[in-house]
């Protein structure tokens, strides 16, 4: 295993107060199931390149690059999305970024054509962690309290979720709701998608049960490589209100949450143990990738519904020791291409970019 990846693993660790060598099963849920998963519909694992497409497309906002409108980037942006347009994208800080975009176009489509789809799509994408540094924040475990507005959704009673993602989440609502909700105004009957990888998919989370409290409905929120979020007490509220329990068959599901897990992601274990002595849960909703490091593109049999967050089938099966043999670094930065990898693609002048 390279350094990159040796590093990137043995600092998740560290601040979990554990080691190489130390590493114990009590990190994962292995008090489980083995319910086979299914393999999902093919609508769905096509869709799933298109929604890692524009989760990757995030990666190109930091605070040294940007994505340059109607909707251009070093990761074929205007050619795979024609009838994309760039409404905002932010990067305040290096731990956060993203973008919003619409078209009235079909995303799953890539071809130009008209704009003969009436309903408008807005696409809410964050980018995870461009850094080690964002890394050791991401697994601070400390937990704080989680109250939801209680507009259109039940209160989430005694729910707790992590005191990083928190901040970013509430940093990031702050930066985009006005904008989100202008664009949703104009287009009432429109569906909004909230996507993210690593950190980004947690932000992406939270800031899709807050729309979905206001009222906003026709939402979807698809993440790539989440980390746990918050307590048993969250993760249940989450997904009744996301409807993880639905159907994964896209052509006849409610489903409003599809979190999506590479097989060996240490990332989607962590954190266990909050400073405050409270657990952290894992979501029975879970997608997993059964496929090593070394594949980019899983064929549809190796796209499967785990059914539940203790399948042993799946994630929480896996991490039971670890090794070099598992590249770690590859395995949370490939989910149907290689995510991040856009600042390495386009010449930049070195300015610093924060809000756009």
């Amino acid at each position: 295993m390279s350094l990159m990846p040796m590093c990137f693993i043995a600092i998740l660790l560290s601040i979990l107060g554990l080691s190489l060598g130390l590493w114990s099963p009590s990190i994962v849920t292995l008090e489980g199931t083995h319910q086979w998963p299914t393999t999902i519909d093919k609508k769905l694992y096509e869709d799933l390149f298109t929604y890692a497409h524009l989760v990757d497309i995030a990666y190109c906002v930091s605070n040294i690059g940007k994505i340059d409108k109607p909707f251009q980037c070093p990761l074929n942006c205007s050619e795979s999305f024609p009838n994309m347009t760039l409404s905002y994208q932010w990067a305040f800080d290096n731990s956060v970024g993203g973008y919003i975009s619409s078209t009235y176009g079909d995303i799953f489509q890539y071809k130009e054509e008209e704009h003969n789809d009436e309903v408008k799509k807005i696409i809410v994408s964050l980018r995870g962690t461009h850094s080690l540094h964002d890394s050791m924040i991401d697994v601070d475990t400390n937990m704080v309290d989680y109250k939801n507005n209680g507009n259109s959704l039940p209160d989430c009673e005694k729910c707790a979720v992590h005191e990083g993602f928190m901040s970013v989440y509430e940093k990031t609502l702050k930066n985009i709701e006005s904008i989100l909700d202008s664009e949703i105004e104009e287009s009432p009957f429109c569906e909004v998608y909230f996507m993210g990888h690593s950190l980004g998919g947690s932000v992406a989370l939270l800031l899709a049960l807050h729309f979905l409290d206001k009222g906003y409905d026709n939402l979807k929120v698809v993440t790539f490589g989440q980390p746990l979020v918050g307590n048993k007490e969250f993760v249940l509220w989450a997904d009744q209100v996301l409807q993880s329990n639905s159907s994964i068959d896209s052509s006849k599901s409610n489903r409003k949450y599809f979190r999506v897990i590479h097989k060996h992601d240490i990332v989607t274990v962590i954190p266990k143990i909050s400073e405050n002595i409270k657990e952290y849960a894992q979501f029975d909703n879970q997608i997993y990738l059964n496929i090593s490091s070394d594949t980019i593109e899983p064929v549809r049999n190796e796209v499967v519904d785990c059914k539940s967050g203790k399948n042993l089938q799946c994630i929480s099966g896996d991490l039971k020791e670890i090794t070099s043999k598992f590249n770690y670094y590859k395995n949370h930065n490939t989910y149907f291409r290689k995510l991040g990898l856009c600042s390495f693609k386009r010449f930049i002048d070195g300015n610093e970019i924060k809000i756009f």
